[in-house]
């Protein structure tokens, strides 16, 4: 199967019909493709990156005229195929010369079960000791070659750690990815297709060029690693890859494990993953460690980055326990010193969106939410993205955003220690996670914050923030009533759940607090 020539890609078209479809097609103006339909979200996570890697590897837009001629006009199928097929030798899925995404020589390394591609799959040690009793392996034992594609490249995008010497991606375990989306449920909108969501996240000629990566590296196995030997990463003899020895766009490509599809077409049926018959069902896959070891200061422009306090460099984000909560939207797309959006993010809102003034945006934020080499839990959520024009308003607005989200944090965390005291006489001594506390009061107070956010666009009166302060403090009173209620009957004190509730209201109201993020107050109570 060669992955630009052949219908690989499950997408839904504008009428509700489902149906694969070759890259090319994304672009067909009749019953047009609003969306990827892939049997599982991961998989449509992994397709769209597949998708603006080859847009962006392809038809890079010389500028941004071009770039926005292109995006309210799309190029034609033809003109789409056209470029796509210079480079269809390096996207064959099976064969005697390189195939897509696995190692470019045949390997002797261990025979695994195709499940084992999936990111959630239990180690090998794991189902030795028979201790995989939430996801059981072998899960999928036959995969169709539109799946196993699909794995396969979900794979190496967000490689976690594997064992000695099983690289994890480009972005470390289970990257964070932001993308920019049209809102479809706004009245004025850009349109509802698959292209819009792609091509809102293309950079042109110019940002490619500043990205991380040696531009000056021509050659194609520059940019599609499986094209060549793989540069191995074995203790003494191995080496790393830095931003020196690679293209900018492998970053697009990564490849950091060593695999090879077993291929021999002897088995038939239908695939365990989406039900497709296939006459050549993948059972195995063979891998090997020490494979591409992505190393230094490399910037992928899908996501968003933070800055290590001991090394002072920028590391990709990833998605942690309790999702993907509002306190990081402000890192997402904006930026605050200490979290930088993706690139992809920033070009956007830095330059087309000045050209582009009448649509209402999205930031779809996705990821896996790992524990070293165990999957925890796949994370994906859609907020409001904020285009402001004005300079000097954006950063008024960006400084406003800050200060609701500091008093959230406190809030969020007085709620927790609050509650803890009402439960326990020593809640210092007491045992046990109650973050979900923090986490269910971030919840709580989503749909106020994004409403909050929409206020500030047209007005970023300090006043807004007092309205904030009154919708917090409503929530965490009423959150701290109902987690108390939450506690152990047996050993209520109503004492000490009174002390505790006073003492909430005494820090949620407390004026070092409201000075802090300049709510004036009268008497004990907020004012503007």
């Amino acid at each position: 199967m060669n992955l630009i020539e052949d219908s690989w890609i499950p997408v839904q078209r504008e009428s509700g019909i489902l149906q694969n479809i070759a890259p090319w097609q994304i672009t067909e103006r009749d019953d047009q493709i609003i969306r990827l339909s892939a049997p599982r979200h991961d998989f449509d996570g992994a397709l769209v990156q597949f998708l603006i890697a080859l847009l962006q590897t392809t038809i890079t837009p010389q500028n941004d005229d071009e770039w926005l001629e292109w995006l309210l006009t799309p190029p034609s199928p033809e003109t789409l195929k056209e470029k796509f097929i210079a480079y269809q030798s390096a996207f064959e899925l099976a064969g005697d010369g390189p195939r897509f995404m696995q190692d470019f020589d045949a390997l002797d390394g261990e025979e695994k079960i195709i499940s084992g591609l999936m990111i959630e799959a239990p180690g090998g040690r794991t189902e030795k000791l028979f201790l995989d009793h939430f996801i059981k392996g072998g899960s999928y034992n036959g995969l169709c070659q539109c799946c196993a594609a699909t794995a396969l490249f979900a794979m190496q995008t967000n490689a976690p750690a594997g064992g000695v010497g099983h690289r994890t991606s480009l972005r470390g375990g289970g990257p964070l990815t932001t993308l920019v989306i049209p809102d479809v449920e706004a009245e004025e909108s850009l349109p509802d297709t698959l292209w819009t969501m792609l091509w809102l996240n293309v950079l042109n000629q110019k940002s490619v060029e500043n990205l991380t990566g040696n531009v000056e590296l021509k050659e194609s196995a520059h940019i599609f690693p499986w094209l060549t030997h793989t540069r191995t990463s074995e203790a003494k003899t191995g080496q790393s890859t830095t931003p020196l020895d690679a293209h900018s766009l492998q970053m697009y490509w990564a490849m950091p494990r060593r695999i090879r599809l077993v291929m021999d077409g002897s088995e038939h049926g239908c695939c365990d993953l989406c039900g497709a018959e296939d006459q050549a069902l993948i059972t195995h896959y063979v891998t090997k460690n020490y494979g591409a070891n992505y190393d230094g200061a490399w910037r992928h422009p899908l996501s968003p980055h933070y800055q290590d306090k001991k090394t002072l460099e920028y590391l990709p984000m990833h998605a942690q326990p309790g999702g993907l909560a509002y306190r990081y939207w402000l890192g997402w797309t904006q930026g605050d010193g200490f979290y930088q959006p993706a690139k992809a993010v920033r070009e956007y809102l830095d330059v087309e969106g000045k050209k582009t003034k009448h649509e209402i945006l999205r930031l779809w934020v996705f990821g896996y939410d790992m524990d070293n080499m165990k999957a925890r839990c796949w994370y994906e959520k859609q907020y409001p993205l904020i285009v402001i024009e004005n300079e000097e308003q954006r950063q008024l607005f960006a400084e406003r955003v800050q200060a609701m989200l500091d008093l959230a944090t406190q809030l969020a965390g007085f709620v927790q220690s609050c509650v803890k005291e009402a439960w326990f006489d020593r809640p210092a001594d007491a045992r046990g996670d109650v973050s979900f506390i923090k986490e269910a009061f971030y919840e709580q107070t989503e749909a106020a914050f994004i409403a909050m956010l929409h206020t500030l666009q047209s007005n970023t009166n300090r006043e807004v923030i007092q309205q904030w302060h009154s919708q917090l403090a409503h929530h965490s009173l009423k959150l701290f009533d109902y987690w108390v209620a939450q506690g152990d009957m047996a050993s209520e004190n109503p004492r000490r759940i009174a002390e505790a509730h006073r003492k909430l209201r005494n820090l949620i109201y407390g004026k070092k607090l409201l000075a802090k993020v300049g709510i004036e107050t009268k008497k004990g109570v907020a004012v503007a």
